[in-house]
């Protein structure tokens, strides 16, 4: 599925587009470090929980009636791209089946050798990785890792033995795979979480929206943004925002104040959700701590439908211009209509159909005519006639007979 730098998932409910996000947060979890049962089932430190795992734990993640389920992403920004196949065995833990990272169409460590075979190893804990060959290893560099973790998370305890420049090859582009995984960032914004006030010192938001107001303060007194977030609010809102000011209270902790020109004072505690979900996407959009690809849940929810324009070309020109992929759900006809021609066509449709118990996705520009349609005709009124459904269900109808006649 080709991202752009902004993606719309159009689906009904249960059609399948938090499916993919939990996609996205398996690989974010992985540039982690933790094992397989932490990046699934979570991870805690103490009582407090640092990651909360992925819907359904290890015992749901590959799809019902599935031995295997394999994930694989290529980079945009390089030439890298990496898989990984996870399996379950009955009454065994989850494990690593097999996986690897290439550069083009150079292996830099495969859990298969050069002719496409796996180890048939005795341990039954363990899986053998392929390293690209050089230095000290001219004839060939293998080794045997823990397979209840993934293999990119323990390469470095190898390559640190190694100084030769195939080592070197492959330490970087590990680091590369690692720090782009790392940069994904997902929202599904909670206005209570918003409103809390917050220490100094964080300089991203958090999922739910924490530290939004330090967040924003650092872009007014470091960023130079005060400016570029009043004209927003100012477009998106009734309210005539002067200033942004920054109150603290007795513990220190820092809360937004929207101080319009005739001197009311309006906090981040009685702003209204809306709002408040806009300065979290103007926060992305300006933050200097912005991630290359976030993914944001119903990115429409809360926004006015009259105010919906502002937050498209917000992110559409912001994306752009930061190199920053936006990923977004949504079922809003509304939101539909007012992506632009290029946002249109590398969004996706998410479905399911009567005869598919499994999710599909299909680009909008591969619907059979769809974007010449909707030039003539406003694509979210063909959300609301069902033209996607009845399309997609003589799509699978065709698929389904040219399988049967093969």
């Amino acid at each position: 599925m080709p991202l752009g730098s902004f993606t719309v998932l159009f689906g009904s409910n249960a059609s399948g587009k938090s499916n993919l996000r939990d996609v996205m947060r398996f690989l974010n979890g992985i540039s982690r470090g933790y094992k397989l049962v932490e990046l699934l089932a979570g991870k805690f430190e103490g009582n407090d929980r640092i990651w909360a795992g992925v819907r359904g734990g290890p015992n749901k993640f590959i799809r019902s009636g599935a031995k295997a389920g394999d994930v694989e992403v290529i980079f945009t920004n390089s030439d890298l791209s990496y898989r990984i196949t996870l399996q379950e065995v009955r009454g065994k833990p989850i494990r690593v089946y097999d996986e690897w990272l290439k550069s083009g169409q150079e292996s830099l460590f495969s859990t298969r050798d050069s002719d496409g075979f796996r180890a048939n190893l005795k341990a039954t804990k363990v899986v053998r990785v392929w390293l690209k060959a050089g230095g000290d290893h001219r004839r060939g560099h293998t080794e045997d890792v823990l397979n209840d973790e993934p293999v990119i998370s323990q390469i470095e305890e190898f390559l640190s033995k190694r100084n030769d420049d195939k080592g070197q090859l492959i330490r970087e582009g590990v680091d590369a795979a690692v720090t782009s995984l790392s940069a994904m960032r997902f929202l599904d914004l909670s206005p209570n979480a918003m409103r809390e006030p917050t220490y100094p010192g964080p300089l991203s938001l958090g999922d739910s929206g924490e530290n939004l107001s330090t967040v924003l303060q650092n872009l007014v007194d470091s960023g130079g943004r005060e400016r570029d977030i009043r004209e927003w609010l100012n477009v998106l809102t009734p309210m005539d925002v002067a200033a942004l000011d920054f109150e603290k209270d007795s513990r220190g902790r820092i809360s937004l104040v929207l101080v319009e020109h005739d001197k009311r004072r309006t906090s981040a505690e009685s702003a209204s959700d809306g709002t408040l979900r806009f300065l979290a996407y103007l926060a992305l959009a300006f933050s200097t701590t912005s991630p290359t690809t976030c993914f944001v849940e119903e990115i429409d929810n809360g926004i006015h439908p009259s105010r919906l324009q502002l937050l498209v070309e917000l992110v559409e020109t912001q994306s752009k211009d930061r190199n920053l992929q936006v990923v977004a759900s949504s079922h809003s006809p509304a939101l539909m209509n007012l992506l632009s021609d290029e946002t249109l066509a590398s969004s996706a449709l998410v479905y399911r159909t009567d005869k598919s118990p499994s999710s599909k996705v299909k680009m909008l520009r591969d619907l059979p005519n769809f974007l010449t349609i909707a030039k003539k005709r406003q694509p979210g009124a063909l959300m609301e006639a069902g033209w996607f459904e009845n399309t997609v269900e003589s799509l699978d109808f065709v698929d389904d007979k040219d399988e049967d006649e093969e």
